[in-house]
């Protein structure tokens, strides 16, 4: 108990619906918390609150969705308890899956250290997996396969269980897939995003006794975020608080906007229904945001039928009215944005205050080329994130192999990086003598005789042998030497600073970047293992990487600026087949998120809310006509000020009378139209290649991109292979792999 003189919940700066949730103890608890309501101080007070009442730490299993807001609710616990929470299970909920199942997970057939596997190394599995069961990529896509799957996860499906439901071809050929691809996560002792969830879903189900030890464990189940749940973490929470029912979740319905991957929207709206007897608590008083910009939001959501019913105000008055530009074209738009945004940031106002949001990535490129012109900084949330990048990737394979010599996909990744005369006869030949042992490809390059493999590639396989024999001597080393180590003994940084160009010393630096993380992260982790610095930059995200930094405006999907706050917000690309998207256009419950994905968009600002459409966008190549999304004609019109700037003068109309909900955008006269794009503007930053990318080719192996020249099927590539030649490729016939 904490003794401060008054009782910790007196201390709290609550208004009084969040007071009463946070000392409600009756049962089943759902609090509806609308955008900028203090979500994040109900939740984080009542965890101290429930500490206070004398409930120890480790009884508390409380589940969000980024590990950013598990830090910052950890901090806020300590200081508002006064004191370190240790033994408090907070964090995402593949992070507490993950720790569930490092403890428990030898009864599903694996050992503590198993591999964690991104999109990219599920990528490069699911390549092989279609190629070793000789499906067309045709019919039926890596990607494809692989989100179909992910689906079926995120339910609890298992490919047993879909054993006599399938029917046709292709749902038949899928079941083979599925099937294949977990016996190769399986034998590589690996599992991906969705298995750390059904997996441990798995684990309870078939364990009653551990069950109940974890039920008893956890007194109280808390939940962030809830309408982001999926089957499967609805699952969960149910199971681990079936005995007590003391499950306080927290949520709005009207930022649910994650259904694309398996979220329902049905979960939070449903949730009386499937713990009977719940209180609802309802949060309705925003801190964030001006009145203003509250009524365009409200008036945008308020089209919605499937929501809870609720209100957001503020005691805040006026603000500055929602502005709705019109732009001839995406490219005026984007200079635009920077020239307003140039002129706006001052002593007050400074870049990191500023987002620009957008519904696509690809989105992004006009206005990077915009600030870039302007000499605007900026930082771009999303994009190719550190641990991305193909020598960190690298780098952390190497590390994977010491923690799990199982992980062939790791092992395929470096096995010829750097270059040592090993190519695709090599790993083949490699390959089907593990197959004969059973065994994964390093360990069985570890136990036979290197001569057995081939006279061609014996010394390659010599010398990499000898490279993992040495490295296992030193995993007993800290985290940051075992690095060192891999760097220095497999020639990576000779490598790369023999290479000398520019390109290479700027991942000379990011891997020096890396050297530093690990060295600060052992210093103050000193208790933790190399297994565990690898489990935590897997589980890393966009967000979690992301620091605000004062001088550089935001670029970000409004997927990506969920959960985050601006002064000053610039709602871009609002157009019919971007927001709503043309692939969730005709069906009306993908609407209704993408709805609220607008809504999302609108409740990040602060102070300022201005938003854009084009009549014309560069896409694919073509200019393509544009209409204004749809869901701005359902906004009244004395709810903002409509713009047009359309015209060399920017005329400024008062009213939105002129548009219809579809309207059919009229024929801009020659002299209005943009110029087409040259080349130059296309090569350095294209869609498909960019200048420096890194590539690997089927025949000639890992290259990178020296010069693009030309555009469309006429686009040539010059790049740069490992083996020192400079090859020129046509880009449509390069057939690059993924890396």
């Amino acid at each position: 108990m904490i003794k401060n003189g008054s009782s910790l919940v007196d201390r709290l700066v609550l208004n009084p619906v969040q007071r009463d949730a946070v000392v409600y103890d009756g049962g089943p608890e759902l609090v509806f918390a609308g955008a900028g309501t203090g979500k994040t101080r109900v939740l984080t007070s009542k965890i101290a609150y429930l500490i206070d009442k004398g409930v120890p730490p480790g009884k508390i299993f409380a589940a969000t969705f980024t590990n950013k807001a598990a830090r910052e609710m950890r901090t806020r616990v300590e200081d508002l308890t006064g004191m370190p929470v240790e033994g408090l299970w907070i964090g995402t909920f593949h992070s507490l899956c993950v720790r569930i199942l490092r403890r428990e997970g030898r009864s599903l057939g694996y050992v503590p250290h198993f591999t964690i596997y991104d999109s990219s190394d599920q990528l490069s599995l699911m390549k092989k997996v279609l190629k070793s069961l000789e499906v067309d990529d045709r019919s039926m896509s890596p990607r494809q396969a692989l989100g179909i799957i992910s689906n079926y996860k995120n339910g609890c499906i298992t490919s047993g269980e879909l054993e006599g439901r399938v029917s046709g071809f292709f749902e038949q050929e899928l079941l083979k897939v599925y099937k294949t691809y977990q016996k190769l996560l399986k034998e590589q002792q690996a599992m991906d995003f969705d298995d750390l969830l059904s997996n441990t879903v798995f684990l309870f189900r078939g364990n009653e006794e551990l069950l109940r030890k974890y039920q008893s464990f956890f007194d109280y189940v808390l939940v962030d975020e809830y309408q982001d749940t999926n089957a499967a973490q609805f699952e969960l929470i149910k199971l681990l608080s079936g005995r007590h029912r003391r499950i306080f979740a927290v949520g709005d319905d009207d930022q649910s906007i994650y259904g694309w991957r398996g979220a329902k929207v049905e979960n939070i709206l449903s949730f009386e229904k499937q713990f009977p007897d719940t209180k609802v608590f309802k949060l309705e008083q925003n801190y964030r945001s001006t009145k203003a910009i509250l009524s365009f939001a409200n008036s945008a959501i308020a089209e919605n039928h499937y929501r809870a019913a609720k209100q957001l105000w503020t005691d805040r008055s006026g603000g500055e009215q929602v502005t709705v530009h019109r732009y001839r074209d995406d490219r005026q738009e984007a200079d635009t944005v920077a020239k307003r945004i140039a002129s706006s940031v001052n002593g007050k106002l400074r870049g990191g205050d500023i987002a620009v949001l957008f519904r696509t990535n690809a989105q992004s490129r006009s206005f990077e080329e915009a600030f870039r012109k302007h000499k605007i900084p900026y930082v771009l949330v999303g994009g190719t994130g550190f641990y991305e990048r193909a020598e960190i990737k690298d780098c952390l394979a190497y590390l994977r192999l010491i923690v799990n010599p199982c992980d062939n996909v790791s092992f395929e990744r470096v096995f010829n990086v750097p270059a040592r005369g090993l190519g695709d006869k090599a790993l083949e030949s490699l390959s089907a003598a593990a197959a004969e042992k059973n065994s994964s490809l390093l360990e069985t390059l570890l136990s036979i005789d290197a001569s057995l493999l081939g006279s061609r590639c014996q010394k390659g396989f010599s010398d990499l042998k000898s490279i993992f024999e040495l490295l296992k001597e030193k995993s007993g080393c800290s985290p940051h030497e075992v690095l060192h180590s891999v760097l220095h003994l497999s020639g990576y940084m000779d490598m790369l600073t023999n290479e000398g160009s520019e390109e290479s010393l700027g991942r000379v630096e990011n891997i020096n970047e890396l050297s530093s993380a690990l060295g600060a992260w052992s210093g103050e982790n000193p208790e933790k293992k190399l297994a565990d610095f690898l489990e935590e930059v897997t589980l890393i995200s966009d967000v979690d990487s992301w620091e605000r930094k004062e001088d550089a405006v935001n670029l970000m999907t409004l997927h990506c600026a969920k959960g985050l706050e601006f002064k000053h917000v610039f709602l871009v690309g609002l157009e019919d087949g971007i927001i709503p998207s043309r692939q969730n256009i005709d069906d009306e419950v993908k609407t209704e998120e993408e709805r609220r994905l607008l809504y999302v968009g609108a409740t990040r600002a602060m102070e300022k809310l201005e938003c854009s459409h084009v009549d014309q966008r560069w896409r694919f190549g073509d200019l393509l006509r544009s209409s204004p999304s749809r869901f701005l004609s359902s906004i009244p019109e004395e709810l903002f000020q409509f713009k047009d700037e359309s015209s060399s003068f920017g005329q400024i109309q008062a009213s939105f009378q002129s548009r219809t909900p579809v309207r059919p955008v009229n024929t801009v006269r020659q002299t209005e139209m943009p110029e087409r794009p040259s080349y130059d503007d296309f090569s350095q930053d294209t869609v498909e290649y960019r200048m420096g990318q890194h590539v690997k080719h089927k025949v000639y192996g890992r290259g990178r991109i020296l010069q693009i020249s030309g555009f469309g099927d006429d686009m040539k590539l010059t790049v740069l292979f490992n083996d020192g030649a400079r090859r020129k490729l046509m880009a449509r016939f390069a057939n690059f792999e993924s890396i």
